[in-house]
């Protein structure tokens, strides 16, 4: 097991290499259903979710930020949208964490929550800047819900091992 003062160090790369399966995992999707569904894959999310109880506020916040402009220039080439989004999802699973006791159980309904607020507020910062024009229906049908039914699937498979890589101990 590893202590947890070094999982400051490791974190930030394991985040990085988790935005980069992300990104594959989305794509490989998209090219299975032909590009009729647009499942994207949030292991990153599912990450920060798990190393939440063990490191501090500031630190994941500038790590969510500096991610956030770097899948944004990866992603999208606009600074913003995703730094935004990651961020303020972040932010919430902190205010959350204070709030609600945090099982493996109330973690799940937490990553369906995360998991939207961050494709609702990507979506509704490349419609209000014009990057994109989303009709409400096709999004919820061919995006989000697709979307989540993915993430619930990581989540079901991948939480223990994350959990127990960002463990305190």
């Amino acid at each position: 097991m590893i202590r947890k003062e070094n999982v400051k160090y490791y974190a930030p790369v394991v985040f990085f290499l988790l935005m980069l399966i992300d990104g594959h995992l989305t794509q490989s999707a998209q090219r299975l259903t032909d590009n009729v569904y647009f499942a994207s894959a949030h292991f990153m999310l599912l990450a920060f979710l798990m190393a939440i109880p063990n490191l501090s506020k500031r630190y994941l916040l500038i790590t969510a930020l500096i991610l956030g402009m770097i899948c944004d220039s990866y992603y999208l080439g606009v600074i913003g949208i995703y730094t935004v989004a990651l961020t303020a999802t972040v932010m919430m699973m902190y205010h959350f964490q204070k709030v609600v006791h945090t099982n493996l159980l109330t973690a799940f309904f937490g990553m369906i929550i995360f998991v939207t607020t961050y494709e609702l507020i990507s979506v509704g910062l490349q419609v209000v800047f014009h990057l994109s024009n989303v009709a409400p229906l096709l999004f919820i049908t061919r995006v989000l819900g697709p979307t989540l039914l993915f993430n619930m699937l990581i989540f079901v498979i991948f939480s223990y091992p994350l959990k127990r890589l960002f463990a305190n101990k």
